[in-house]
């Protein structure tokens, strides 16, 4: 890409990162020595960093089974069923299943497995602060993998690491407040790698979409004019194409029509003011492209399943709460 699309693709990954945020997360240290083998559930967002050893990840989005070597890290953006085991033909059990069955250690380090080589792990779930809006519901591929250097452990993902299980050890006030943001750097960092990798060889996906000439511009002006009365026809005479051409290519790179995502990214966008600042419903409303409160209102209902007044409300109980720990 020339300088020209540099312009706007720069400030367009910018955006989509800005948004990221983790509303709470769960960690868990183990140690398995082979043979072991683990089935997880869709139980939300899950990442996993190995620290030793290595192991094999299966999940039905990926055709083959995935080899993970000390340093990597991965993230199963979206919540699906999966597999870790030490070899691909190891039987598994459920994961929490087994932990019930096997409380962890003093030193909070779960461990379980036969008598052969040992691979160590810090794992956890997070939840997505909006996530029903939040774009990255949508741009991201099922599996994020940073795969270590040939040094090891990426330097970000080392100390960011060492910084998680210092928390984790003491026990300190607003341990688990820290804990989530320090997560909320991996994941960022998760997300800006895989970009930095694929932004310029990506096929298919938002990636993709970033990276056309056309369907680029339009996200781009997306997101940086939320407040635009937009709409598909608009969209498509701004990047000079047929309205059904223009929708058909959105739809099949970003994965969602043009309006349901403007849609999507508008509530977020609406979403993080509300909960980051005291604007009023009026001026968060008029900021992200709806004419009345009460359009607003309805949009947001429908997409969260709360009234904005509501949603607002339980972000000031979770805030005081916190302040409470």
């Amino acid at each position: 890409m020339g300088s020209t699309a540099d312009s706007w693709r720069g400030p367009l990954l910018d955006d989509v990162l800005r948004g990221v945020r983790i509303r709470s997360s769960l960690l868990f240290r183990l140690e398995f020595t082979a043979p072991w083998g683990v089935s997880i559930a869709d139980r939300g967002t899950a990442f996993y960093v190995v620290a030793h050893g290595c192991c094999w990840l299966h999940m039905k989005a990926e055709r083959k089974p995935v080899r993970l070597s000390a340093g990597d890290f991965i993230v199963v953006t979206h919540g699906d069923a999966h597999i870790l085991r030490d070899r691909p033909e190891t039987a598994v059990v459920d994961f929490f299943k087994l932990v019930q069955r096997h409380p962890h250690g003093m030193d909070r380090v779960f461990r379980a497995g036969g008598e052969g080589p040992v691979t160590k792990f810090v794992c956890g779930s997070m939840q997505f602060e909006n996530g029903d809006t939040n774009p990255l519901v949508v741009i991201l591929p099922p599996l994020l993998h940073v795969k270590a250097t040939e040094q090891g452990a990426r330097p970000w993902l080392d100390l960011t690491v060492k910084h998680v299980l210092a928390e984790l050890d003491s026990g300190d006030i607003g341990m688990a407040e820290v804990v989530t943001r320090l997560v909320d750097i991996l994941f960022i960092q998760a997300v800006r790698s895989h970009f930095e990798e694929n932004a310029d060889t990506a096929e298919f996906g938002w990636l993709a979409a970033v990276r056309d000439e056309r369907i680029g511009p339009a996200l781009a002006l997306l997101h940086s004019q939320l407040d635009k009365p937009w709409t598909t026809d608009s969209l498509a005479r701004q990047v000079a194409m047929s309205r059904s051409t223009f929708a058909n290519a959105f739809t099949k790179l970003v994965g969602e029509p043009p309006i349901r995502y403007l849609t999507r990214i508008r509530l977020h966008a609406a979403a993080t003011r509300m909960r980051s600042s005291g604007d009023g419903l009026k001026a968060v409303a008029a900021a992200t492209g709806y004419e009345s409160v009460a359009a607003f209102a309805r949009a947001f209902r429908r997409q969260m399943g709360i009234t904005p007044g509501e949603y607002r409300d339980a972000g000031r109980a979770s805030a005081s709460l916190q302040q409470k720990r």
